[in-house]
């Protein structure tokens, strides 16, 4: 007779080990797999082969319906045969061992409690097949999530799911899955399971039949040898660093998080060193509006701001340079941010506007001035002459920051238009922190060190690119079709 399970709902180790005990328990990595659908809402999980993501993955199914009075869940992978042999193989294991204590019925790929709770498991083409499946509970468990379509991740997230589970190998470098765990990682609990991780390396539980051994390794070392990808996505459940056109990579923002972080705590030094502010302008719609303060080459703060308008968004710059001391406030004054620019500088604010969108000072290097800016950016974190907070919306920007080179040799950074039709946010923070440094330590702008790019001298000096040769308040003039809307008290008192 079926039991009352309602007790394990915050306890999905507790289900699996108790209720499933006899298909067998959890080790460790399975336990935190388990553990993290309870908090988290989006869970990515890169595994070595053989790892046991998808013994997880099955059981946590189970729990779900069986804890949970209003459940639903979807298990979607690329092919049928996955679904099928991968994730509902585990279930129906784990099912055969308590059937007695389950309350539903296992079938081939659905699992039925009754008419409105049940898991179904299934393969599409097509992506408007991925809709209808609404409920409060619903837990959508996607398989092999490295190969799945991004068109299908999308119709999947639209069914604003209470859980999403991503299991997968770490063998593509595009789509949501590769994003979980860079552009989009603040909006994914992150776990990665090594083939050391695992039993038969660690020893726990004494080993495990069917999953990696230590001669499995071996023969992949001898085949690929340790420095190639595939032994770096089968093995170590590590990505390559970065895609060949990213701007920035994985290793580089970690490691000036880790700048940022005294080891141990300690108090900042003093610094004589000037804060410059760099401010990205949005208004409404579903970019944010971001200031960056840094002090030499430490990032002080980033913050974004949600549906703030530009009066409002001054109010709060003037206010950071009275917190600070700023010294120069750079504004992208493209679009909006023209206004911005002007009402900063009404007020006497030591602004400098700076067009994004404008010519480069080296044009036939550049594409644009974003791109020149944003290639010295990189120059600073490939130098480890720059450290950021660990603010995961900014380092997904960064991560997801993508570069091409012209047939004449224009370096291209990719613009935010783009980075919408593939699913990624805008980069605001990013934008910010490139305009706050734009200025020393970042001396060596166009340094010409490319060996794709052509050596020509910038048309003016670098210091005088951004008005350094005119005393602030300083700025480009702003486009003919804009203007500078209304002004409301900043909290200064200054009109």
């Amino acid at each position: 007779m079926a039991e009352d399970l309602t007790r394990y709902a915050n306890d999905p180790v507790g289900f699996v080990t108790d209720v499933l005990g006899d298909a067998g328990a959890p080790y460790s990595k399975q336990a935190e797999m388990l553990e993290a659908l309870v908090d988290h809402r989006r869970v990515s999980v890169v595994g070595a082969n053989g790892s046991g993501k998808d013994w997880a993955a099955g059981r946590a199914v189970l729990w779900w319906l069986e804890t949970r009075p209003e459940s639903k869940a979807l298990t979607l992978g690329p092919t049928q045969r996955q679904v099928d042999e991968v994730v509902w193989q585990e279930m129906r294991e784990a099912y055969a061992a308590a059937a007695d204590v389950l309350s539903g019925r296992m079938l081939k790929s659905a699992y039925r409690i009754d008419e409105g709770r049940f898991a179904l498991g299934f393969s599409t083409n097509n992506a408007l097949n991925i809709q209808g499946f609404h409920s409060e509970e619903l837990l959508v468990v996607v398989t092999e999530a490295h190969a799945m379509p991004q068109s299908q991740m999308d119709a999947i997230k639209r069914l604003q799911p209470n859980r999403l589970l991503l299991v997968g190998n770490a063998l593509s470098r595009d789509g949501e899955f590769y994003q979980s765990h860079h552009a989009k990682r603040r909006l994914y609990h992150r776990i990665a399971i090594s083939a050391f991780d695992t039993p038969n390396f660690t020893g726990e539980d004494g080993g495990r039949r069917g999953m990696i051994t230590p001669e499995d390794v071996e023969e992949l070392a001898m085949d690929w040898g340790e420095d190639h990808p595939l032994y770096a996505a089968s093995v170590l459940a590590e990505f390559p660093d970065m895609l060949e056109d990213s701007l920035i990579g994985r290793e580089a923002v970690e490691s000036a998080m880790e700048r940022w972080e005294p080891s141990p705590p300690a108090p900042l030094p003093a610094s004589d060193e000037p804060v410059y502010i760099g401010v990205d302008v949005a208004r409404f719609g579903f970019d944010k509006s971001a200031i960056c303060v840094r002090q030499g080459e430490r990032v002080l703060s980033v913050r974004s701001y949600e549906r703030m308008d530009t009066m409002r968004l001054v109010y709060e710059v003037l206010g950071t340079v009275a917190d600070t001391g700023a010294t120069a406030v750079f504004v992208d004054e493209g679009g909006v941010g023209g206004g911005v620019v002007d009402r900063l500088r009404e007020l006497g604010a030591p602004v400098y506007g700076v067009h994004f969108g404008g010519s480069a000072q080296r044009p036939t290097r550049f594409y644009n001035r974003r791109s020149e800016i944003f290639w010295e950016l990189r120059r600073l974190f490939d130098l480890e002459a720059i450290a950021i907070p660990r603010d995961e919306e900014l380092a997904g920007q960064l991560l997801g920051l993508r570069y091409d080179i012209s047939s004449s040799g224009q370096v291209r950074l990719e613009g935010k238009r783009e980075m919408r039709k593939r699913g990624m946010p805008s980069p605001d923070k990013a934008d910010a922190l490139a305009l706050a440094f734009l200025v020393p330590p970042s001396l060596g702008i166009w340094t010409g060190a490319e060996p794709f790019i052509r050596d020509d001298p910038p048309r003016r000096a670098t210091i005088e690119a951004f008005g350094y040769d005119r005393p602030p308040p300083f700025a480009e003039p702003p486009p003919a079709d804009e203007d500078d809307g209304g002004a409301l008290p900043n909290r200064l008192g200054v009109w």
